[in-house]
This record gives C-alpha cells, sequence and structure tokens, in this order.
C-alpha cells in the first residue's frame, strides 16, 4: 500500500463524473449517477482512453456498499471507495475532487513472515 492515494473523482462536463486510477481513466455518465446514488444499482465505468473509432468499453463498475454510505468501484480484482457524500458534493459541482482510497482485500495483503 502506498501513502499516495491511487485516484481521483473530478466533475466534468454535461453532468458526468470523471474517475481517475492510476494511469486509467473513466466516466460515469450524469444518467448512471442518480441510479446509482439514488436507486443503488450498479452502473459501468466507461473507459475514455480508447480512440474515438473504437466502440464503448467498460471499465468496471460502480455501486453502493451495503450500508449505502460509499461509493464502490470493482476495476478488474481491484476495489475503491468513495464516501457517497464526498462523491455527490462532486457530482453536483459543490467541491471540484475528491480522492479515492483502495479496498485491501486479504488476498492482496502479504503473509506475515513470507519472503518473495
Amino acid at each position: 500500500m502506498t501513502r499516495y492515494p491511487p485516484g481521483l473523482i473530478t466533475s466534468g462536463s454535461s453532468g458526468c463524473v470523471h474517475l481517475r486510477i492510476w494511469d486509467e481513466r473513466f466516466v460515469i455518465y450524469a444518467e448512471d449517477l442518480g441510479t446509482v446514488l439514488f436507486l443503488g444499482e450498479t452502473v459501468p465505468l466507461v473507459r475514455i482512453d480508447v480512440p474515438p473509432q473504437h466502440p464503448v468499453r467498460i471499465g468496471g463498475f460502480m455501486h453502493l456498499n451495503r450500508s449505502g454510505r460509499a461509493v464502490v468501484c470493482e476495476i478488474g480484482d481491484h476495489r475503491y471507495l468513495i464516501p457517497r457524500d464526498r462523491f455527490l458534493t462532486v457530482a453536483l459541482g459543490e467541491e471540484v475532487s475528491c480522492q479515492v482510497a483502495e479496498i485491501m482485500d486479504n488476498q492482496h495483503v502479504p503473509e506475515a513472515g513470507a519472503s518473495s
């Protein structure tokens, strides 16, 4: 685990929210924001680094956690967490950006005393 946040969300044009995780960039469309924040359904994270002539490419998924107090982004085997209230303030344009935290699973944590 690094001491730097793995990503950042920022508000974008047309009500979209942009998500940057390390070197990957995604967008959450405005129509999907209400679906995830108020209905609690899973929505796609669309990659935006794909050339324009290629079809839309889904890079992951976003949903609320069980308590409904955080937004979870699943990209491959990795999961990232954003507090729901902070996500909402960025989506509404009240804040410019918010940091994303990585959720560490037991699979990704090295065992004590294990040598590589």
